[in-house]
């Protein structure tokens, strides 16, 4: 009997074809590192009062105040005039403009441990997919858990799910590790070279940007070019961000398919999208400056819910930060995590209604296993051995009206 071969991924689809390996066609150049990167580490450590060792203190670190809830613009989905969607979304909530999350201290402690050689190496890749990347723009993931403990310990925090879940009316929790303290990198030049094919007077740098406004979303440029996020909510904060940059914000793609930047990014301020439903983009700046965000995943976290996330985007075979086993073992060990939790919360209310003598409604009983097939269903069903489609999806430059009606 014949032996069937794993199927791999077509790069003609736009997918990475040895997504199983570790993939160092994409490793972050050597230029980069001893340039621009060694400069950046140059500078955190020549701050006065930084601490390579320094641990993560909430009281320090994270500078929420609950009058920010009231202060901090949001937008919904209705204020976007987005009135179809890809999938069911968890509420009206789009976006919250950016507001104070971080200290400077704390920004500055999550770039050293993601700029390290060993994260780099292990972690740092330049993008499949995006739109007008150099040397410049890249991608870390997937080592907050192991090689950045203070990193780790602010994103996963209770208080960042509990700001979080405040925001967007439900209650939610940061996902597996690949998914927590993921950067998107977008470094300035200190090429001379390079620098002299920049735009460097500022209403230069103000008519390209204005020209990019006009433009659809997938055709400005990114370092993570327009999508829709795997995850229900992204939490991105700003961790660099050169001085008096133009572009750079994370552009959100309206009703009318339009791109409105979010504006005033500032280091340790935070954008929160129902990125599911949302498409985006992260642009580049247009000036010659540092951009660099940390986002952390977050979806639903109580026993009662299941998630909606998904891993179009995410996978492997599409993002060269994700590494195959920790990928696919970390998002294992959480979904079933979180389907045990549903199947005992759901078995204890079937016995709570027995015993208050309530009758047994098969009808609904059906509704909650369809809902768990469905849910085990999609954590495999994008997986390379069974579904190679081409990336980015249609859905992804679909306008809004013309969506399929979802499930």
């Amino acid at each position: 009997m014949a032996t069937l071969q794993y199927p791999y991924p077509k790069a003609e689809f736009g997918a990475l074809e040895n997504y199983r390996t570790a993939k160092h066609t994409h490793d972050v150049q050597p230029k980069t590192i001893n340039l621009e990167i060694k400069s950046l580490l140059t500078r955190l450590k020549s701050k006065p009062t930084f601490n390579p060792n320094l641990k993560f203190d909430v009281s320090k670190h994270i500078i929420f105040k609950d009058e920010y809830f009231e202060k901090t613009k949001i937008a919904t989905l209705s204020d976007l005039h987005i009135t179809k969607t890809r999938m069911k979304p968890v509420s009206d909530f789009a976006a919250a403009y950016p507001f104070p999350l971080i200290s400077q201290e704390a920004a500055d402690m999550i770039l050293w441990e993601a700029f390290q050689p060993e994260v780099l190496d292990r972690y740092g890749r330049v993008p499949n997919l995006s739109k007008d990347i150099t040397r410049l723009d890249f991608h870390v993931g997937g080592h907050c858990k192991d090689l950045a403990p203070f990193s780790n310990a602010l994103y996963t925090s209770p208080e960042i799910s509990e700001i979080v879940s405040k925001f967007v009316g439900l209650k939610v929790d940061t996902l597996y590790n690949t998914e927590v303290g993921h950067m998107n990198v977008s470094l300035a030049s200190l090429d001379e070279n390079e620098i002299d094919n920049l735009p460097s007077a500022k209403q230069d740098m103000l008519a390209v940007l204005e020209a990019q406004n006009k433009k659809k979303g997938d055709e400005i440029p990114s370092t993570l070019g327009l999508h829709y996020d795997s995850n229900t909510f992204a939490l991105v904060i700003m961790l660099d961000m050169g001085d008096d940059a133009v572009g750079g914000e994370t552009g959100i793609i309206t009703g009318d398919d339009k791109v409105f930047r979010v504006p005033d990014p500032k280091i340790g301020y935070a954008t929160l999208i129902q990125g599911t439903v949302l498409k985006h983009v992260a642009t580049k700046p247009v000036s010659n400056s540092n951009r660099i965000t940390g986002v952390v995943g977050l979806a639903s976290a109580g026993p009662e819910l299941l998630d909606n996330c998904r891993y179009t985007g995410v996978k492997p075979s599409i993002l060269p930060r994700t590494q195959h086993d920790q990928f696919y073992s970390e998002w294992f060990e959480w979904k079933f995590k979180h389907l045990e939790n549903h199947l005992n919360y759901q078995r204890t209310l079937i016995m709570e209604k027995f015993e208050k003598g309530e009758e047994f409604d098969q009808l609904a009983m059906i509704d909650v296993c369809k809902s768990m097939e469905k849910y085990l269903h999609a954590s495999w069903a994008e997986m390379e051995a069974v579904s190679n489609p081409p990336y980015p999806p249609k859905e992804f430059q679909t306008p809004y009206s013309e969506l399929p009606d979802y499930d």
